[in-house]
């Protein structure tokens, strides 16, 4: 059954899901259905119930002992959903159990367009190179911003049920999202950070500079932001405090509720000071503040009655871009705590050690170096919150809500922070010798975003 995401009502899909498991004859009760809302103009505009072969016909999928145990994981969306740019862009098209051919498809996303998908736990899509389910084949059983070697050549493919069950999947703690197992959930998928050999600039609360910086309203945002007491003169000047606190340093770890059925799990590092690079013997790039962040997206799925989670990617946030890598592809420790590499001063993340170049500026390379230095073991320092990004605000998991993740920067009195450090001064080479100070995880799309990875 071939229909596009946005199509239908949630009350009317998950009928649809109900009649799906019926035999061929119930298609016409469907049918009736849907010309009845559409006559009394209750929606369904659109709706197509054919193109999809399968053994029960018009894309009804064949009933089996997995499917029956596996509970709906998308809500109002279908188990496979394609797009024509990566990552999740572009035109989409959804598919619930069968095969579809390449008039189905080309009539939908496009011949030779699906360059990303998303897949629910308990279902696998086989893309076909060619029309008919012939030629070369590639299988996916969790979602990839990127189809690889396959990207914009699939003409069919065919959606199944199997169990949702391996070697990744984790048993909510009793069985039910509650704060506590938020907190639980958090602090087991809590990466293992390695600092670089020398670094010097490490993390801390972000309430241990409060005695060294001053919360003032800045005339150009017209939003309260923090800088410090001490200026900086020159622009370079170091402070004691900014060498951070890591025997005390928190990892601050949000669980945002994200669209098709998935949650992320946002880790945020601070530090007082961000080093820029040195180029031409010029420093250039430093900050006071810093945020950097790992995330790691999970799949939620009920099975036999089980609340489950399945890790499915890990992003490595760098100076406001990343890479995301595939659950599998990263290392891990205790098979739940990703890896991270905080590169030497200025803390990008990365998945490896080595040189990251991240920049060209024409005269030089901008890399940050990883290496294993000091190791940081975050899930003995978690604070725990959710957040939602619909209501721009969040809860502490265990801990209490800091005031400076509020969003009322204009209230002289609410506590809340815009920027975490000090205005941007100068620039070379087009870059700021004094970068701006950061904002702040409640300004970051991972956390805004109800459906962006980040």
């Amino acid at each position: 059954m071939l229909i596009r995401r946005g199509e239908w009502s949630g009350s009317i899909f998950q009928e649809v899901r109900r009649i799906r498991k019926a035999r061929q004859a119930k298609i016409w009760i469907l049918a009736l259905l849907v010309g009845i809302l559409t006559v009394s103009g209750l929606g369904l505009p659109g709706a197509s119930l054919a193109g999809a072969e399968s053994e029960e016909g018009f894309g009804f999928g064949a009933d089996n002992s997995d499917a029956a145990r596996l509970s709906a994981s998308y809500a109002s969306h279908l188990p496979v959903t394609v797009y024509d740019n990566s990552p999740y862009g572009g035109k989409e098209q959804a598919f619930d159990i069968g095969s579809y051919d390449w008039d189905v498809i080309n009539a939908g996303v496009g011949n030779d367009k699906i360059s990303s998908l998303r897949v629910a736990p308990g279902y696998k899509v086989t893309l076909y190179k060619d029309a008919g389910f012939s030629g070369a084949t590639k299988v996916f059983t969790a979602d990839v911003m990127y189809v690889d070697d396959f990207n914009d050549q699939a003409s069919s493919l065919k959606v199944e049920a199997i169990t949702p069950l391996d070697a990744t999947s984790f048993a909510v703690p009793g069985n039910a999202y509650t704060d506590m197992s938020k907190r639980s959930v958090l602090e087991s998928f809590a990466p293992k950070i390695w600092f670089a050999q020398g670094e010097v600039y490490f993390p801390s609360s972000v309430e241990y500079t409060f005695p060294y910086v001053e919360r003032y309203l800045n005339p150009n945002s017209g939003n309260y932001e923090f800088r410090t007491k001490e200026a900086l003169n020159p622009y370079n000047k170091k402070l004691p405090y900014f060498n951070g606190d890591l025997q005390n340093a928190p990892i601050y770890a949000f669980w945002v509720e994200k669209d098709y059925n998935n949650v992320d799990l946002v880790y945020f590092q601070f530090s007082p000071y961000d080093l820029g690079k040195t180029v031409l013997g010029s420093e250039f790039g430093d900050h006071v503040g810093d945020f950097e962040r790992v995330t790691v997206r999970l799949a939620k799925f009920v099975y036999n009655g089980q609340n489950y989670l399945k890790p499915v990617q890990v992003f490595y946030g760098y100076h406001s871009s990343g890479i995301t890598y595939r659950w599998d592809e990263v290392d891990k420790i205790g098979g739940t705590h990703p890896v991270a590499y905080s590169a030497f001063g200025s803390h990008g993340m990365w998945k490896d050690p080595g040189n990251h170049v991240y920049q060209d500026i024409v005269i030089a390379k901008l890399t940050d170096v990883t290496n294993q230095g000091t190791s940081w073991d975050t899930w003995n320092r978690v604070q725990a919150f959710e957040y939602f990004p619909n209501a721009s605000t969040g809860v502490g998991l265990g801990n209490p809500w800091p005031t400076w993740l509020n969003k009322d920067y204009t209230n002289p009195n609410s506590g809340a922070v815009y920027r975490f450090g000090n205005p941007a001064q100068g620039s070379v080479f087009g870059q700021p010798l004094l970068a701006d100070g950061p904002t702040g995880p409640q300004e970051k799309t991972a956390l805004t975003s109800d459906t962006i990875l980040d």
